[in-house]
C-alpha cells in the first residue's frame, strides 16, 4: 500500500472529500458541501482508493460507511489536509510580504513625513496599510508582528527593536496671542518655563519624552504644572487659545507662525531636537517593501534638523 504522505499526485481535495463522506455518511451530501456533482465525487474517491491501494468506504443505498481501513486512515488523512493547509497558508504569507506592507506610525509622522516618503520610494506594486498610534503603541505593534515597520518619535529607541534615525526635527516652545508673554521681547530661561503652565501631550507621546529629556539634560528637573492634551493638533489649539507654553515640531506650527497666531518663545538655555526613527524586529525588516523604504530613507535623509 502506498504511504499517504508519499503517494505521488495525491489530490488533497479528494482527501478532504473522503473526510466529509466519513463525517456525513453520504457521498451526495459530501459532494454538495464541496460544490461538485455526485459522479465527480465518486470518481475522485475511486482515484484516491487506487492511489492508496485500499478500499476506504462501503457503499450501500442507505449511505456510505468507512471500512476498517478507512477508519484507520481517516486520522492520517486529516493530518495530511492540515499539513497541506498549513503549507498553503505559509505560501500565502510569504507572497503577502512581497505585495503588502503594514506600517505603524505616530500621527505626527503619518501626517507630515510618511506620505512624502512613500511617494518618493518605488512602492507602486505594494499595498500599504497605515496604523496610527502614540510612540509606545507603535513599538508594541511592531514587537507583536502586527506591523512590519514602525516610525516613532522620542529621545531613545524602543526596547527590543532595531532602529535607525531617519529624520531629526526641531521642537520649539510656542505661545498664542492670549498668552501673557506674547508681547515679551526678552528671552526666557528654562527656570521661567518650570514656573509657568506648559501644554504637553499625554504619556506615551514621543514629543513629551523629548521635552522631559531636554529638561533633565539642562538640569531643570521634572516638568512642573502642565495641561495634558491628546495629540499635536490639540496641543496647537490649546496654544492658540493661550492655555500655556506648548512644545511642538516646527512643521506643525509653520502656518501659525507665518500668520502671527503663534510665536516662538525664545529660550536661552533649552534647545530641543526630536529624532524620528524607523523601527523593526530582527536584524533587518522582514518584508522586502519595508527594506526598500528604510534603504530609501537612509540614502535620502538629511544631516541636520528639519526646520
Amino acid at each position: 500500500m502506498a504511504s499517504i504522505l508519499t503517494a505521488d499526485g495525491l489530490d488533497v481535495s479528494a482527501v478532504r472529500l473522503f473526510l466529509s463522506i466519513v463525517e456525513l455518511g453520504s457521498v451526495s451530501k459530501a459532494a454538495r458541501r464541496h460544490g461538485i456533482a455526485q459522479p465527480s465525487a465518486t470518481a475522485k474517491l475511486h482515484k484516491l482508493e487506487r492511489q492508496l491501494g485500499v478500499q476506504l468506504l462501503d457503499r450501500s443505498p442507505s449511505g456510505s460507511v468507512a471500512t476498517p481501513a478507512g477508519v484507520g486512515l481517516a486520522r492520517a488523512c486529516a493530518e495530511t489536509v492540515a499539513k497541506a493547509v498549513a503549507l498553503v497558508d505559509r505560501a500565502d504569507a510569504l507572497r503577502d510580504t512581497q505585495t503588502h506592507l503594514t506600517i505603524a506610525t505616530t500621527r505626527h509622522v503619518g501626517d507630515h513625513f510618511l506620505p512624502g516618503w512613500i511617494t518618493a520610494c518605488p512602492l507602486d506594486d505594494v499595498r500599504i496599510d497605515v496604523v496610527e498610534a502614540d510612540t509606545l503603541t507603535v513599538a508594541q505593534t511592531v514587537r507583536s508582528g502586527e506591523a512590519m515597520l514602525g516610525f516613532t518619535e522620542g529621545p531613545a529607541a524602543p526596547l527590543g527593536l532595531r532602529s535607525e534615525v531617519v529624520a531629526i526635527e526641531k521642537v520649539v516652545p510656542v505661545i498664542g496671542r492670549r498668552h501673557q508673554w506674547f508681547g515679551r521681547r526678552r528671552a526666557v530661561t528654562g527656570r521661567d518655563l518650570i514656573s509657568t503652565t506648559l501644554v504637553l501631550g499625554r504619556s506615551g507621546s514621543g514629543t513629551l519624552d523629548v521635552v522631559e529629556a531636554a529638561f533633565a539634560t539642562n538640569g531643570l528637573g521634572a516638568i512642573g504644572h502642565h495641561v495634558e492634551v491628546d495629540g499635536a493638533a490639540a496641543t496647537r489649539v490649546a496654544a492658540l487659545n493661550g492655555a500655556g507654553v506648548a512644545f511642538l515640531p516646527t512643521c506643525r506650527v509653520a502656518g501659525d507662525l507665518r500668520s502671527g497666531g503663534l510665536k516662538v518663545l525664545p529660550v536661552r538655555d533649552v534647545n530641543i531636537e526630536q529624532p524620528v526613527r524607523a523601527v523593526w524586529r530582527g536584524v533587518r525588516p522582514s518584508a522586502p517593501a519595508a527594506r526598500r523604504l528604510v534603504e530609501h530613507l537612509r540614502n535620502s535623509s538629511r544631516s541636520g534638523p528639519f526646520e
